[in-house]
């Protein structure tokens, strides 16, 4: 049986406030100290030194092409459909696609080229900044996951948005292991992605608040309709 307890969503927030808050000040420190080229160098080499790790991550990194995230979208987006939910079906489908659009107009704007280290793995066209990947991934992984956990048993939801959360950073930190971006242009795209995940949450819980009130005083209704004997 599918239950939804929307009381565990500003629980949901809180949590990704902190993860939010961890990879904020990790971009912090970077540019404080300059430590991002040096920081993305010695990624990119310790993955060059194995050619089994480069294979695996290159087999991660597919994950945060658009078909993938597309797809998890669009599932997501179809099962709200089903359970007639059809702000969440939106907002599945229209958050990853407004960030996306996002982040291409902010890569055009900065125009940061991508690293030329000879120890990438991988050569990639267009900007670095931030990382589309890192982006996708936030928005459609846990976006994804802060649905349907909504719709489990806690326990089950807090291993979900936990799995959620590390394949993210495993396929966008995955960019700068392979050579395809800088450490700061993962930590921007991650953050980016933050921004409109939590867009998305706050209009979710509102959903989710509005319809136990509406529920509630329906079930208050039915009881004072009903006759006394």
């Amino acid at each position: 049986m599918i239950r939804n307890h929307s009381g565990d969503r500003p629980r949901s927030l809180a949590w990704f406030a902190w993860w939010a808050a961890a990879h904020a000040g990790l971009l912090l420190v970077l540019v404080t100290f300059r430590w991002d080229e040096r920081l993305s160098e010695t990624l990119c080499a310790w993955t060059s030194s194995s050619a089994s790790s480069a294979r695996l991550l290159e087999a991660l990194t597919s994950w945060g092409n658009p078909w993938p995230v597309t797809i998890i979208a669009a599932g997501s987006a179809c099962f709200a459909l089903i359970r007639r939910n059809i702000t969440a079906a939106a907002v599945l489908l229209v958050i990853p696609y407004a960030a996306t659009v996002s982040c291409n107009l902010i890569k055009g704007w900065v125009e940061r080229q991508r690293p030329s280290l000879d120890c990438a793995s991988i050569q990639a066209d267009g900007f670095s900044f931030p990382s589309g990947h890192a982006v996708g991934v936030t928005t459609g992984f846990l976006l994804t996951a802060l649905y349907f956990s909504s719709q489990m048993p806690r326990a089950v939801s807090a291993l979900m948005l936990f799995l959620a959360g590390v394949s993210a950073e495993l396929v966008a930190w995955s960019r700068a292991l392979l050579g395809a971006h800088f450490s700061v242009d993962v930590l921007a795209g991650q953050l980016l992605g933050a921004g409109w995940l939590a867009v998305a949450a706050l209009v979710l819980h509102r959903q989710s608040v509005s319809r136990l009130q509406r529920e509630a005083r329906q079930a208050g209704s039915d009881s004072l309709d009903e006759p006394v004997s």
